[in-house]
């Protein structure tokens, strides 16, 4: 089943469409729709990733692209794909997904 999720980044104004599919095989093909130049740089190279890309933050090549592209520190694409990638090999579960819709950074500006 396909799992997608929509990254809000509104402090830039960028929108990043995220899909993941698991393979027969277990391993996941990956799509980031973005207009967001930073974003596509770090999609490059991710169209597939496995299991070890979503749990090993040491090995995961998630991780090693966020690190060695220009995009910002700050970004959540990086998170947006991990998390539809979670979907997809069912470490969270979509009707948990369902209800809670979004996980989100809060700021407390006083």
């Amino acid at each position: 089943m396909t799992s997608k999720v929509k990254v809000n980044m509104r402090l830039c104004g960028k929108t990043h469409y995220i899909t993941v599919d698991m393979d027969e095989n277990g391993d996941f093909s990956c799509k980031i729709e973005t207009d967001c130049v930073n974003v596509k740089e770090f999609s490059e190279g991710l169209e597939k990733i496995t299991l070890t890309d979503l749990t090993d933050k040491v090995n995961s090549g998630i991780v090693s692209r966020y690190c060695n592209c220009r995009m910002s520190a700050n970004c959540l694409a990086p998170a947006g794909l991990i998390s539809a990638g979670w979907m997809e090999a069912g470490m969270i579960s979509r009707t948990n997904a369902k209800r809670n819709r979004a996980n989100d950074v809060e700021f407390l500006v006083d």
